[in-house]
């Protein structure tokens, strides 16, 4: 196997690498994908980037929640409820404070899904109008870092299919399926709500974005699941859907 993006990317890269001051938490990326539509926001550095005009573009609620979080946490936080919150105002979704339920996922009204990722200079949010499936986001560095997180991220086949790649080529395919496996646990996290195991679902992504997907869970929940990718700059994005199929889960 080869990792696809070091063929095509199934998208056009976006920018994601905010150059300019004043771009601090502007939106620099809207793309609609088969799960509902991202919206990226870029993440200032420094630990004195949340100001008082920044708390003043969240919801109430939001900021002063805000306000209690580590100055390093801050940035993140705030980033991915203003990327989530435009996407929904983008569908036609109004929402209350974005705060998180006791899964750490954002709670939002009725009749909409959504998700939240953050990965050092970007935070994306993915809505969708839609209470059939619930979804997922996430978003990484293409490249793997130092340590090689393959034996906590992949399955035994995985393993063996990456096993004859390049080590900068077996360091993508596993960020990317390390990215596409975070997804689809946040997209059936509503549903288990426990944590999944790595090795609970095995992925093949495919070079045109979508992603084959064959889940084992360890409790015997049963999935319809689809997931697909994206190349965007210097990042990996992935987005889930997840819908449950006669299994013994808890209620959404």
């Amino acid at each position: 196997m080869t990792f696809p993006a070091e063929v095509a990317s199934p998208q056009a890269p976006s920018p994601m690498v905010c150059k300019r001051a004043s771009m601090d938490f502007r939106v620099i990326l809207e793309q609609a994908l088969p799960c509902g539509l991202c919206v990226g926001v870029h993440i200032p550095p420094g630990d004195d980037a949340i100001t008082p005009a920044v708390l003043a573009r969240l919801h109430p609620d939001e900021a002063a929640h805000a306000r209690t979080l580590h100055p390093r946490r801050q940035p993140s936080w705030v980033a991915g409820r203003l990327a989530l919150r435009q996407a929904l105002t983008r569908l036609g979704h109004s929402a209350g404070p974005i705060l998180a339920d006791d899964r750490g996922a954002p709670v939002l009204p009725g009749g909409v899904r959504g998700s939240i990722s953050h990965k050092r200079a970007v935070a994306v949010g993915l809505a969708a109008s839609t209470l059939e499936w619930s979804i997922g986001v996430d978003i990484e560095q293409r490249h793997l870092g130092r340590q090689d997180i393959s034996r906590y991220v992949l399955t035994e086949a995985e393993q063996a299919e990456l096993a004859g790649l390049s080590a900068q080529a077996r360091g993508q395919a596993v960020m990317l399926r390390f990215s596409i496996k975070e997804s689809i646990y946040k997209a059936v996290d509503p549903h288990v709500r426990r944590f999944v195991g790595f090795r609970e679902v095995d992925v093949t992504p495919l070079p045109d974005g979508r992603v084959e997907v064959a889940a084992h869970l360890a409790q015997g929940e049963v999935f319809t699941i689809d997931a697909w990718w994206s190349v965007e700059g210097e990042h990996v994005l992935t987005c889930a859907r997840a819908q449950p199929r006669g299994s013994p889960l808890v209620a959404d």
